[in-house]
């Protein structure tokens, strides 16, 4: 039996979540979540999709982004998923699958809906007792929201979602 068919909506938000294969650590070091935020940030660029928050853990990676009408979810993640991996399996040497499957995607059809996925996305390493607030955690758009971007805004550029 094959694979659901995933449905595309412009200009619509998605949470996605993509997680290392067999839930390995891909993003483990500072310079691996670096180049995944420049790389994330090159496809917005040239995608012109909107990215609201996002958290970097070290097996997996969250994000809030909202298409246009020009781009559907799954080119701009193949195309930051593929790029990432290349750099990865050159860094490390690494031969096989970097991603587990199909990155998981949930359209966000309210504000409400909206501000309570970037509060999830953003408590991610609380509930994964590597921080105890969302604020001690340097990898995630949680600063942006605070005023605080140093030092992500060099390698990321975060479109605030406000209702």
């Amino acid at each position: 039996m094959g694979r659901t068919k995933r449905i595309y909506y412009n200009n619509a938000v998605y949470h996605i979540s993509i997680r290392g294969n067999n839930k390995q650590m891909i993003l483990k070091e500072e310079e691996d979540k670096i180049e995944f935020l420049k790389t994330l940030s090159k496809f917005k660029e040239r995608f012109k999709f909107k990215l609201f928050g996002f958290v970097i853990m070290d097996n997996h990676a969250h994000l809030a982004i909202e298409t246009n009408d020009s781009i559907n979810i799954s080119k701009i993640m193949q195309a930051v998923t593929l790029s990432y991996s290349q750099k990865f399996r050159h860094k490390y040497n690494y031969t096989g699958y970097v991603w587990q499957g199909r990155f998981k995607s949930n359209v966000i059809e309210t504000d409400g809906y909206i501000l309570g996925c970037l509060n999830y996305i953003h408590n991610n390493p609380v509930r994964a007792k590597i921080a105890d607030n969302a604020k001690d955690y340097p990898w995630s758009s949680y600063h942006f929201y605070n005023g605080n971007t140093k030092p992500l805004d060099e390698f990321v550029q975060i479109d605030k979602f406000t209702s």
